[in-house]
């Protein structure tokens, strides 16, 4: 079994942000109101069976700082899915960089939860 997607990770401005707690797991709860914006990067999956779990990115584009081994969001989402769900499968993420990385407008966090 192989197939493909391809999905576009919207980028976003925060108009407002405010940090209300500390959870257990050192994580903060937020309250936040943002707008999203055209800027998108692209994001292809190409997903086929295998005997474990693996995943692989290529980046493109805008990447300058872009993390392309295990800091990235996208690939630690993909492995965070696989591991829980447990599924083995090949998952190779070609990710076309357009939002500027560390310009705080969520583009790694937008390619980690599209993926």
């Amino acid at each position: 079994m192989s197939f493909s997607i391809e999905l576009a990770a919207p980028a976003k401005v925060n108009l407002g942000l405010r940090i209300v707690g500390r959870r257990a797991d050192g994580y903060h709860e937020l309250e936040s109101l943002f707008a999203p914006l055209d800027l998108c990067d692209a994001i292809a999956l190409r997903i086929a069976s295998a005997r474990a779990a693996e995943v692989t990115i290529a980046i493109a584009g805008d990447a300058a700082g872009a993390p392309s081994g295990d800091d990235n969001l996208a690939v630690r989402a993909a492995r965070a899915f696989l591991a829980k769900s447990g599924i083995a499968a090949r998952v190779v993420i070609d990710l076309t960089k357009r939002t500027p990385v560390a310009a705080g407008l969520g583009g790694g966090s937008s390619d980690a939860a599209a993926v």
